[in-house]
């Protein structure tokens, strides 16, 4: 968001807040402005719209303090209240989601201080979806029984015992909301869920209550690569579909393909998580962004990524029926991922350079011959 606009977007905010005045608790006046706020970040361009939220509250408060009505003084104290909920203490924190990973939903619940004048108990609800890497909607729920009670409900009603609920800490939710917002905010196209924007600030601050600690560990969550793939190598999956014992030119292959699902597999926080949705991720999208595949490849990536993710939900112990429906969709995905390989109508720049590169014959130790081949792929002469 350009700065030139933003004074003319101050008066804007300034005037459609103005009903903060007439609300008869915080919470309400809290969740008006939000909303207001939430235009602001649904214009912002990425990769930093939060970042772009941020400088225009710190624009609107200077402009506020401007302002002697009592309608400006009004908005300020709701404003800074946003940024800083003081008179908010935390009641509880929770996490609910399927077995197959592919959506969990972290609740936080608040109780006001004085609640006649700050208003009632509430669940700020993130939903996060894993195949996406990002927060889908955010929702503020009052009072927060009523979200708590449907979500006991959801996992009680769940004819497939796939729904699971559990109390945890608080950290833990506060560390995967605010992990999951960046993740949302630098997305390249803004999110399209109104209650996501209407919530992104009054989420922000309260998530903030929670207590997180800063991440210490790898970017792959510590996953020992070398070992899972020796261990799916050794189980019954690999023996039965003939892997185990491959060598020379398709061992190469099988250990590329392996490395190719745990990479994606990590990414999405769980080095052993594949649902159906994640299947088709993979092999119609991810895969032909990612990866270079030659013939040996594609067609081991199929016959490779049906033991492992058999083998990967019975590890998560996965019951038979979501666990075959997750192997059923590697063979039915199959026959577009392979001609998706064929056309390369869904490889990246980046993944067709490579390609095109490997098929001219350079040799990817010569950095000399891989640069002035680059020059001649984007155009210029080799000796420009």
């Amino acid at each position: 968001m350009a700065a030139a606009d933003q004074p003319e977007l101050t008066e804007l905010v300034l005037r459609a807040a103005g009903g903060v005045e007439k609300m008869s608790t915080e919470f309400d006046a809290d969740l008006l402005l939000s909303t207001l706020l939430g235009s602001v970040y649904g214009a912002a361009n990425g990769p930093d719209r939060w970042g772009a939220v941020e400088d225009f509250m710190g624009t609107f408060d200077a402009f506020l303090r401007t302002k002697r009505s009592s309608r400006a003084r009004a908005v300020r104290t709701v404003l800074d209240r946003l940024r800083h909920p003081t008179s908010l203490r935390v009641t509880g924190a929770y996490a609910c989601g399927d077995r197959y990973g592919d959506q969990t939903s972290y609740v936080a619940t608040f109780a006001y201080e004085d609640s006649e004048s700050g208003g009632p108990e509430h669940a700020v609800v993130l939903l996060v979806d894993h195949n996406l890497g990002r927060v889908k909607d955010i929702m503020v729920v009052a009072p927060a029984d009523v979200v708590l009670a449907a979500l006991r409900e959801q996992v009680a009603t769940d004819p497939e015992a796939l729904a699971w609920f559990a109390e945890v800490e608080p950290a833990t939710v506060g560390a995967a909301a605010l992990a999951y917002l960046s993740l949302t905010d630098a997305a390249a196209e803004p999110p399209v869920e109104e209650s996501l924007r209407a919530n992104r600030v009054i989420a922000q601050a309260r998530c903030g209550l929670l207590g997180v600690t800063a991440a210490t560990g790898s970017s792959d969550g510590g996953v020992d690569r070398a070992a899972l793939i020796e261990e799916f190598l050794d189980s019954p999956e690999a023996v039965m579909a003939e892997l185990s014992a491959v060598s020379g030119a398709r061992r190469e292959s099988l250990t590329y393909c392996l490395g190719l699902f745990l990479d994606f597999a990590t990414a999405r926080g769980d080095a052993l998580r594949w649902s159906p949705r994640s299947v088709e991720l993979f092999l119609l999208d991810w895969v032909h962004e990612h990866a270079v595949l030659d013939a040996d490849d594609v067609a081991m990536v199929p016959a490779a990524l049906g033991p492992w993710v058999f083998w990967a939900g019975r590890r998560a112990d996965l019951p038979s029926a979501p666990l075959q429906r997750t192997f059923a969709a590697v063979g039915r995905m199959r026959p577009e991922f392979e001609r998706l390989c064929a056309t390369g109508e869904r490889q990246s720049p980046a993944a067709r350079a490579m390609a095109q590169l490997l098929a001219d014959g350079v040799d990817l130790a010569d950095t000399a011959a891989v640069e002035a081949w680059l020059k001649t792929y984007q155009g210029e002469p080799p000796n420009a």
